[in-house]
């Protein structure tokens, strides 16, 4: 025999909960793109003996590398 509260469905998360990780998906791999885009761009300059832009581009990267930690610590 079953009870009343085995046959009812579990309630649902609101809308705008269930929202929230699909957005932060998307923003980690926007920072992931970002991320292999830069790298390929420093490789590219490294390889084409431009110093100047292969450091640039070194730095944006720990940059980003350094948000990212920053705004997984901010999420935990």
């Amino acid at each position: 025999m079953r009870t009343p509260a085995a046959s009812r469905p579990l309630p649902r998360r609101p809308r705008a909960n269930r929202n929230v990780p699909v957005a932060v998906g998307a923003f980690v791999v926007v920072l992931l793109s970002l991320q292999m885009f830069l790298l390929t761009v420093g490789l590219d300059a490294f390889l084409a003996d431009q110093d100047g832009l292969a450091w640039i581009t070194a730095a944006f990267s720990v940059l980003l590398a350094a948000g990212s930690a920053a705004f997984y610590r901010y999420l935990r």
